[in-house]
């Protein structure tokens, strides 16, 4: 049996959660509606970090949110990741993300609630996986790879 020391990563990940778990039972409890809290989703782009932004605050990183976005399931999440079809770059039979990206959680109901923290920790993760450096015309630059 080996007892693997979890990585400051990890470790931060489970402080996070714990966290997030104390606040959302003490929202709870305070009586607030849930409608009335702010919804927190989350951005990034080739270039730019992934960073928490607000609903309300998602056109100004991608310009066509949630009126002629597409939208793309992230497997095992129920997150959808919206993005702008004039900014994929198609290379054979693939296709690459060069534009910003809104990542938001969909609940049972399709309606939009907040991320969690465990969603930022696998939208890191995903980014990761899917992040590609492309070449045209001898310049370099990163995209996001769509399975």
């Amino acid at each position: 049996m080996t007892n693997k020391k979890p990585t400051l990563a990890q470790q931060t990940y489970e402080k996070l959660c714990a966290i997030e778990t104390i606040l959302n039972s003490l929202l709870a409890d305070s009586g607030t509606p849930m409608q009335k809290r702010p919804l927190y989703l989350a951005t990034a782009g080739p270039e730019m970090p992934l960073s928490v932004i607000r609903l309300e605050d998602a056109p100004n990183y991608l310009p066509c949110f949630d009126e002629a976005d597409l939208l793309y399931g992230i497997p095992g999440l129920p997150i959808l990741m919206s993005y702008c079809l004039e900014q994929v770059m198609d290379i054979g039979e693939e296709s690459y993300l060069v534009g910003p990206m809104v990542f938001f959680r969909i609940d049972r109901d399709g309606c939009t609630v907040s991320l969690q923290v465990a969603d930022l920790y696998q939208l890191a993760e995903f980014l990761e996986e899917h992040s590609i450096i492309l070449m045209q015309g001898g310049e370099s630059f990163i995209a996001i790879r769509l399975d």
